[in-house]
């Protein structure tokens, strides 16, 4: 299943009157390398506490309901269990029985939920996560230019450089066959047109310089350098070793867009703090962008009744508004509840 705002709609829309059970999984390489076996395990202890979970709410007619489907569900999770993919999940609404499993390209770590509606957060953390980004890796005498998406090296891209800026000696610069302030505005032109908030540079650490200095850009890019060398390597190998900076650049990205949300609210407006304030934007479809950390939005709502980070989520992909779900950076967000929003 590739991740797009479509596809995780279509995953959402998946309604039982009873409750649809989500069981995400990870495969093999993101899970640790535990074995089939410990990841099964784990899982079946989600699934537990999914249980407990309704008896404590009062919810015990769902709770057997829910018992009596155990026998399908484990046959579900031995399949999660033995995914190759870096991510799988199944969706399993409690009436029908009719179980949805789908691989995903990225790890979405280890869930189990039942509510009234399929759970997507982890397929909107897993999208964000997985947004395209650049790679660039420049050598002496050219510069190539990848792009990474979902956990994989998509596509190679031209770099837009103005002709004048080509070929020549007279246009040589610090000893590079090629000349770094076009090279760095080509990049800039690159990451608007394909929305990249991240881009790593490799080979040249003068051209992240250029790049964050130029002009500014319609939206945040987090520029970083790559060390080492990463010529002869193969997509899968790139994608491998590009992996823990990319994630470091998500990261200060997010603390940025934090940052930038608490300023907005402050000194303009454009933006709203707390859920009370931004359910009701999102209600009224005047969200641009969404920014939550799911581990700080309370809630009271028992299962198998949406949570309130949930249903912000479900609210912000029927509106088309931009999600990012925090990942350890939303400290800030914690004195207004975990979740905030910029206004169109």
């Amino acid at each position: 299943m590739n991740l797009t705002p479509e596809s995780i709609r279509a995953i959402d829309a998946i309604a039982d009157p009873v409750g649809v059970l989500s069981l995400y999984g990870d495969g093999p390489a993101a899970a640790g390398r535990r074995s089939p076996a410990d990841r099964a395990l784990a899982l079946r202890r989600r699934l537990q506490r999914v249980e407990a979970g309704l008896r404590e709410a009062g919810a015990a007619a769902v709770a057997d309901r829910y018992r009596r489907w155990l026998p399908r569900i484990e046959s579900q999770l031995f399949r999660l269990a033995h995914a190759s993919s870096p991510g799988a999940a199944v969706f399993l609404p409690l009436s029908s029985g009719r179980p949805l499993r789908v691989d995903l390209p990225m790890p979405v770590g280890e869930h189990a939920r039942l509510e009234s509606t399929g759970h997507v957060m982890p397929l909107v953390a897993a999208h964000d996560e997985g947004r395209p980004a650049g790679v660039v890796v420049a050598r002496r005498a050219s510069v190539q230019v990848l792009e990474w998406r979902q956990g994989q090296i998509d596509e190679e891209l031209e770099l837009p450089i103005p002709t004048r800026a080509r070929g020549s000696d007279r246009h040589r610069w610090g000893g590079r066959g090629y000349r770094i302030d076009a090279v760095a505005e080509g990049l800039r032109r690159v990451s608007e047109d394909r929305g990249w908030r991240r881009l790593l540079i490799a080979g040249d650490p003068r051209l992240r310089s250029a790049v964050a200095c130029g002009r500014p850009l319609r939206h945040d890019v987090e520029v970083r350098t790559l060390a080492g060398e990463l010529d002869g390597m193969s997509g899968a190998e790139l994608a491998d070793r590009v992996a823990a900076d990319l994630d470091a650049a998500q990261r200060q990205y997010e603390w940025r867009l934090v940052e930038r949300v608490l300023d907005a609210a402050l000194y303009d407006q454009s933006a709203v703090l707390g859920t009370d304030a931004v359910v009701a934007a999102l209600e009224l479809g005047l969200v641009e962008h969404l920014v939550i950390d799911p581990s700080r939005v309370a809630s009271d709502a028992p299962p198998p009744r949406t949570a309130a980070a949930e249903r912000m989520v479900e609210l912000a992909l029927a509106s088309g508004a931009e999600i990012t779900p925090l990942e350890g950076t939303g400290a800030r967000l914690a004195d207004v509840g975990g979740v905030a929003a910029l206004l169109r």
